[in-house]
């Protein structure tokens, strides 16, 4: 007994290291299982999260094929800012405005968009703006009217007609127009057929006679719809710099077009198209174009789907 008498105070110090030492180990055990949880919690968040970027991922894989496939069958060689592609201007997907390719979209606007364009309504031909007058031309614009939604046969008999009425026709805005975009129709044939030199010819006449029309009247709002149209169409064999003081004057005569005539859904189309190919343009082309001009060029998905729903309204009245 003397021993353990002795040695009380050793085996009091040895008996407290002892719980000490087990407090210690229960209370490291806790914190390192909780690390542990919360480590695994962590872990299944990013898990949660790279899954979620994974499906964003793919959604924008998803939606820029499809982009791509219609800038594919929309954009020939040489298109870029505000280009302007289009066959007649009758049919929804021959009358649009492309500029090339953009980034920084959100997927929910694009599928919004696409399907407010899928319910747009195109008007199949123009309405001349004398109609409470007889027009000298009435025969011959009916016939070229009709023509021109036919086959490229009838494109070019349309144009043929009207080259040989020029004569007769030579102040007159309707005729002009009409013109135009029977010299543009031509020109995308001739495109098709690979010849690239006469192509371009066309489509420089085609916008040279929307602006002949425009001189003998502007308030002729067919006249400001081709002549936007032809405008933006030889920006594919012009500069990025003309090609973008060509999209500020498409922008301006087709808003000219819808001040004089508000009912002509395609108008409001060729608006929104070109609303949205400036909502598209990359980073580095918002880039070019700010350090070329003071104001470059901006719009808005809002403003976008706005114009579609008036040519939706409008298509749907008409």
């Amino acid at each position: 007994m003397s021993f353990f008498r002795q040695n009380a105070p050793l085996f009091s110090a040895v008996g407290a290291g002892a719980v000490l030492c087990y407090m210690y180990w229960r209370m490291t055990a806790r914190i390192l299982r909780e690390l542990e949880n919360l480590h695994l919690q962590e872990l299944e968040n990013l898990r949660g999260v790279v899954q979620q970027l994974q499906n964003i991922q793919s959604q924008i894989d998803q939606l820029h094929h499809k982009v791509d496939r219609v800038s594919k069958r929309r954009r020939g060689p040489g298109s870029g800012f505000f280009s302007i592609a289009t066959s007649s201007g009758e049919e929804e997907d021959d009358v649009y405005e492309e500029a090339y390719g953009g980034s920084d979209f959100d997927p929910l606007q694009e599928i919004a968009l696409q399907e407010v364009e899928d319910q747009i309504i195109v008007p199949t031909q123009e309405q001349d703006t004398e109609s409470s007058v007889q027009h000298p031309g009435t025969e011959l614009f009916a016939a070229v009217d009709q023509l021109v939604e036919g086959t490229d046969l009838d494109k070019q008999k349309a144009f043929d007609l009207l080259q040989n009425k020029q004569g007769k026709f030579s102040n007159d805005p309707e005729y002009f127009w009409r013109l135009s975009k029977s010299t543009y129709q031509v020109s995308q044939i001739i495109g098709a057929e690979g010849d690239t030199e006469k192509k371009k010819k066309y489509m420089y006449d085609a916008n040279s006679y929307a602006e002949t029309a425009l001189n003998l009247d502007e308030s002729c709002a067919n006249a400001h719809k081709w002549f936007a149209i032809t405008i933006g169409s030889v920006g594919e064999f012009e500069g990025t710099q003309q090609k973008i003081q060509n999209g500020f004057k498409y922008k301006e005569h087709i808003e000219k077009a819808i001040g004089i005539n508000p009912t002509d859904p395609s108008n409001h189309y060729l608006l929104g198209r070109w609303c949205y190919s400036v909502y598209m343009l990359s980073w580095i082309e918002r880039k070019a174009a700010a350090t070329l001009f003071a104001t470059p060029p901006s719009a808005t998905i809002d403003e976008t789907l706005t114009h579609f729903l008036k040519a939706s309204i409008a298509g749907n009245r008409s």
